[in-house]
Formats: structure tokens, sequence, C-alpha cells
């Protein structure tokens, strides 16, 4: 089969390399789609060894011989997390946090590629309605869905989203689908900004206007119940202090490499709560799934590119330069 492989910093190549080889309880799945996230694009710049492509759909095409309910031709989405299920984490649900997560993370063979495997527990049927390119966005969809849940957001809660990227897109998609009153967002491209205007009330263009000054006078001074940072940045991390109403939530659902100066006593002073979004959650992947496949979110306008398996370094950079929603790549 053909597979992408990091061999370099942010330079893949398309290499021959042989089928997975199936467990007992494995599926051996043709890949439809897999969307680029943002955690393949750290991968890709660092240029790790992991193996990165996780959030895929695509068609059954060999069953290990414990496998049971499911069959040749098959169409599926997969919920890509393993975990351990003894830890205290995964006791509690909180499969992100499985202390054994890093080493599924490692053995993981990515979704770019002709075929991937996994385990039969992990897959869900795509009804026939329900298109490939739209199953490949349940797995973001759900980490969207649990930094909601972290929230607490309530019905009727004024919600800020920072950076407009595809986990954004999906949180705001997902805050309004959830209640929210009002859901204000801020980006810096014109083309994803020009995406969240049916969802969002109002996108701040960062190029030409403050942010905090506009969604506080928006909020007549208070501020947003809950705001989500999803840009991974520093300019956007230390916005969301100053901007979160006093007794406010903000979750942090983007991952900022970089050092971040940010004065921790406004914390403390506004009583804030500030949480980390990491994966999702026991239950929280077919949530996700029945939120697209109902259509009470749409998430077909996210889905803006479409390349094949030999053009995935064009694809990353696209990704990396913030072109548009969400990129799938079709092997």
């Amino acid at each position: 089969m053909r597979s992408a492989i990091l061999e370099d910093i942010r330079r893949f190549a398309i290499r021959e390399v042989p089928d997975p080889v199936l467990g007992q309880d494995e599926v051996l799945i043709r890949v439809q789609y897999c969307g680029i996230c943002g955690s393949d694009l750290h991968i890709y710049e660092m240029g790790t060894t992991i193996r990165p492509g996780h959030e895929f759909s695509g068609d059954i095409v060999e069953v290990g011989s414990d496998v049971k309910g499911w069959g040749i031709g098959d169409r599926v989405a997969v919920g890509p997390r393993t975990y351990c299920g003894v830890c205290q984490w995964c006791e509690r649900g909180e499969i992100g946090l499985c202390d054994q997560f890093y080493v599924g993370v490692e053995q993981y063979q990515g979704a770019f590629a002709t075929y991937t495997k996994a385990g039969y527990h992990q897959l869900h049927k795509l009804p026939d309605e329900l298109p490939y390119e739209h199953a490949a966005l349940i797995e973001p969809t759900a980490c969207a869905l649990h930094a909601i849940r972290l929230s607490e957001m309530k019905e009727g809660d004024i919600v800020a989203v920072l950076g407009l990227g595809p986990i954004g897109q999906l949180v705001a998609r997902v805050a309004r689908a959830l209640g929210a009153k009002s859901v204000y967002a801020s980006e810096k491209s014109q083309s994803r900004a020009e995406i969240a205007k049916d969802v969002a009330d109002e996108v701040i263009d960062v190029n030409v206007t403050n942010p905090v000054d506009r969604i506080l006078e928006l909020t007549d001074g208070v501020g947003p119940d809950v705001v989500f940072e999803c840009a991974g940045d520093v300019a956007t991390t230390q916005q969301s202090i100053p901007l979160v109403k006093k007794g406010g939530t903000i979750v942090v659902a983007g991952i900022c490499f970089d050092w971040v100066e940010t004065p921790i006593s406004s914390v403390v002073l506004k009583g804030l709560t500030l949480k980390g979004s990491i994966c999702f959650s026991h239950g929280e992947y077919p949530y996700a799934f029945d939120l697209i496949k109902d259509r009470k979110i749409d998430v077909a306008p996210l889905v803006t590119t479409k390349m094949p398996l030999d053009e995935i370094n064009e694809a990353f950079e696209k990704a990396l330069r913030g072109e548009g929603g969400k990129i799938l790549i079709k092997p």
C-alpha cells in the first residue's frame, strides 16, 4: 500500500509499505478521507517519527477472526483514541488523559495511507446519507464538544471563540447547537471568517480591530461567560484573561508551544476558572457523531479543500498558512 511517511521537518515522502497486520479483534479499512488536524501540523513542523492522520472515514476490507457485528464493505468512521481502560483517568472516562495515551500515539499507524487498521470496538457505522467527507469531521467535533463540556457552558451563555481554524469553527457550531445565546469570534484569515458568518453573531477581524475591545463593547463591558482559546497562539492566550467576565471560564483548546507571559493575579482577582482541553472523553465521540448525522450542526461549509495523497506536502503547507477550513486528504 501507499503511505505518507514524514522523513524530515516539513517533508513527507509517499512510500510503498506493507499492509497493516491485523490482530484478531481488528479490521482493515480502506481510507476514503483523512483530515489534517492541528496536532498533525505540530508533528509536521517538528519532523517527529509519529505517524499522523487520525480524523478519517473509510470502508472495511478485511476483518479479524474475533470481530463481531462488522463485515466487509461496511462504511465506517473511527474513534481513533486507544486507551488502557484501567488507569484512574480511564476509570473516570477521561480517556484523553490515559496514562498510556502517548504510548498508543507512538504505536499508531496513521491514516494518510491506502489502508489503516482499528479495533472493532472503535467503529461507528455510517448511514448511507452521511458522506465520507463529513464523517472525517466527527473526531474534531468530539474534541470541540469536550471543550464545551469542560467549560460547563449553560444555555443562554455568551461565548467568545478566539481563532477560527477547524476546531474554533466546530466549537462555535457546537456551542450554538447547545444553546449559547451569542457567539463572538476573532480571526485574521478572511476565508475562515467568511466560513463562520453563518454561526457567529460577529467575527472580529484582528488585522483591523482589537478583539478584546470589540467583544467587551458588544457585551456592555461585562465580557463573555466563556472564552475558548482555539488558535494556540500567544496573543489569543493573553487576550483571554482580560476578555472573559468576572467569575467566567477560559478553556484553552489550542496548543501553544511558546512561553506566554500573562498576569496570573488577574485569574485570582477576577475569580476565573482556567482549563486545558485535550482530546475527548468517553461517550463524546458518539454524541458528536449524532450532532453531524442528525444535522444539528452543519459541517459541510468547513470542508473547503480535498487533495490526493501525492499532494500532501502542499496540503499541509496550505493548512499552516491558515487557508480555508478543513483540508481533507483522499488516499
